[in-house]
């Protein structure tokens, strides 16, 4: 029986061209037929922009009639041969083949489904199916046609999916996987959108975020589910890639993002993204809420970088990282509420007087109800990551200005974060305790590192200003691990640098590190900035430091953190630094 074009029923509000299939119809698909009535029949189908197919069940061997389509040709339905590899380009692809699979002859259903054709572009298809035997062998045979014009989106490349329903289908798709098999959850998020949302406005921001939701999608591998899952995070779940493999499939990706500006209303964008990845290897469970852990390690890979990429640490997949920050964060409150919030000193004491304490290092530091101390581990990761650091900064600086006014002759520094130098009850802690010891801010340094100087410079200049005027000093942590420039360096006129640890452990058997450690002493030098060097052990790397003329040094062989170390009643070097 010969295919038939004919006007069916209104299918909710709008009338749809379907075809009259019959159990022989599509059953003799012959796509070399051009002539006579085959010829008529696919001019029609074209013109209304309709494709048949046959689905063997049995070998999963598909068929077409109109593959050299315009239709088919855009959407990438020419090259599809198989079953398989058509679930693989739709989201509704299980869902379709579940039901070929459970219904009955004659059973009819209509998936809708989106393929990308274009940059930020879908086209919606419509395929209607139904359920036969062919031959005794089971079959699906159906149409497939363009739902109106392909459009430009900005929710992405998978609508009407809200991010909500995104997060449930790829849980839903990792979670259907065994063991037997790898599974990861590749989280993409835009480099610094912040700054352009600023820069361009939240329309423009939301054209970068569909294309390159379109180009993350365009990319992933075969196999594979991605979504939206928040505004302007994609997610991408895997079962295939292991841990080697993993990283080149995210720079793929990331590569392909950021190759091509991004065309905008107003004009081309360049783009960068970094990804986080939570992984479960062959025989390992993932963690209860893999998105979680993912946003853990986008979060530590877009520190201080972009197109950066980490991987999560999962520990043994029983409780997740969303758990341990809950539970950290209930620890940290309950300490701050109790007062059981102390600080350990850890001494930083002049380059070759090993005895004399230049200043000590204040470290947050939690004792149980007991009063046993609480491992860092416990709760400085919720600290970082659900918006403690203010809080827990306040704590610190009280206790180390109750420290500096019992205890006169002693100089003390205290970590900053971004967050707390435009916290106003941080400065009103910091000028009560000058007001009950005037000379208490004298003696006080504000540890600033340089990814936190970097976020918003003319804020931190202004901060530093303030504050300076109070008396105290600045010292510049972590130096040599950001990207602080020389005009900064002029404009924030740090008194000191901590030179970065990873610069100074082994020094006295590194060629590289010595080269790279005097380079960043004599920048300190050309900016009359006191140096200190972190994370030293041993007396080999202490002498090379020496020898080298740094001025103070810091770690473990001079001394660990201490609640109550002997020489807070001893008087300090409290000359002070080097103007």
């Amino acid at each position: 029986m010969r295919c038939k074009v004919a006007r069916n029923r209104p299918w909710g509000r709008s009338r749809l061209v379907s075809v009259r299939i019959g159990e022989c119809g599509v059953a003799q698909l012959d796509n070399g037929d051009d002539k006579g009535d085959g010829g008529l029949t696919r001019q029609v189908l074209d013109s209304f922009e309709i494709v048949l197919y046959r689905w063997n069940l049995l070998t999963d061997e598909m068929s077409w009639m109109g593959a050299d389509t315009a239709l088919m040709q855009a959407t990438g339905l020419a090259t599809v041969r198989s079953g398989a590899a058509l679930r693989e380009m739709r989201e509704d692809g299980k869902d379709r083949s579940d039901w070929a699979l459970q219904a009955e002859s004659g059973d009819h259903n209509r998936f809708v489904f989106a393929v990308p054709t274009g940059p930020a572009q879908v086209t919606w298809i419509e395929d209607q199916a139904r359920r036969t035997e062919i031959d005794g062998i089971p079959h699906v045979i159906g149409l497939m046609r363009r739902l109106g014009a392909p459009r430009r989106i900005h929710q992405g490349v998978t609508p009407p999916w809200s991010e909500r329903e995104g997060r449930a289908m790829l849980a839903r798709f990792l979670g259907e996987q065994g063991i037997d098999r790898p599974r990861s959850y590749i989280l993409f998020g835009i480099d610094n959108l912040r700054d352009l949302i600023r820069a361009l406005g939240p329309d423009l921001a939301d054209e970068i975020i569909a294309e390159v939701d379109f180009r993350i999608t365009a990319a992933r591998p075969a196999g594979s589910r991605s979504a939206r899952v928040s505004s302007a995070l994609i997610g991408i779940a895997d079962v295939n890639a292991d841990t080697e493999t993993l990283p080149r499939l995210a720079r793929r990706i990331m590569d392909i993002v950021g190759r091509t500006a991004v065309q905008t209303s107003s004009g081309p964008v360049n783009v960068t993204v970094s990804a986080g990845i939570c992984h479960a290897p062959r025989g390992s469970h993932l963690p209860a809420d893999p998105l979680a852990n993912a946003i853990v390690a986008l979060d530590e890979a877009r520190i201080g970088r972009v197109e950066g990429l980490r991987f999560s640490h999962n520990g043994d997949g029983s409780v997740s990282l969303r758990d341990r920050y809950v539970s950290g964060a209930r620890l940290v409150m309950d300490a701050i509420n109790e007062g059981r919030l102390t600080i350990a000193y850890q001494p930083v004491v002049r380059a070759g007087q090993r005895n004399m304490v230049a200043f000590s290092e204040c470290l947050a530091r939690i004792r149980d109800p007991q009063g046993e101390l609480v491992p860092a581990a416990s709760f400085m990761p919720a600290i970082e990551h659900l918006g403690l650091i203010r809080q827990v900064d306040r704590e610190v600086l009280r206790c180390a200005l109750a420290t500096l006014r019992d205890h006169p002759g002693q100089r003390l520094s205290v970590n900053i974060s971004p967050q707390s130098m435009h916290d106003s009850e941080w400065i009103a802690i910091l000028e009560q305790g000058r007001d009950a010891c005037p000379d208490a801010c004298d003696r006080l340094i504000l540890e600033v590192t340089e990814g936190s100087a970097m976020i918003d410079p003319p804020r931190t200049l202004a901060f530093m200003n303030r504050v300076r005027k109070m008396g105290c000093a600045f010292a510049l942590d972590d130096f040599g691990a950001g990207y602080t420039s020389f005009k900064h360096f002029r404009d924030f006129r740090f008194d000191a640098v901590k030179i970065d640890g990873s610069f100074v452990v082994g020094i006295a058997h590194n060629r590289d590190n010595q080269l790279l450690l005097r380079t960043l002493s004599s920048i300190a030098e050309h900016f009359s900035m006191f140096t200190v060097a972190e994370f030293v052990e041993n007396t080999e790397d202490a002498a090379y430091l020496v020898e080298a003329g740094i001025d103070c040094l810091q770690g473990r062989l001079f001394g660990m953190p201490v609640l109550e170390p002997d020489w807070l009643d001893l008087p300090a070097d409290t000359a002070r630094l080097r103007a």
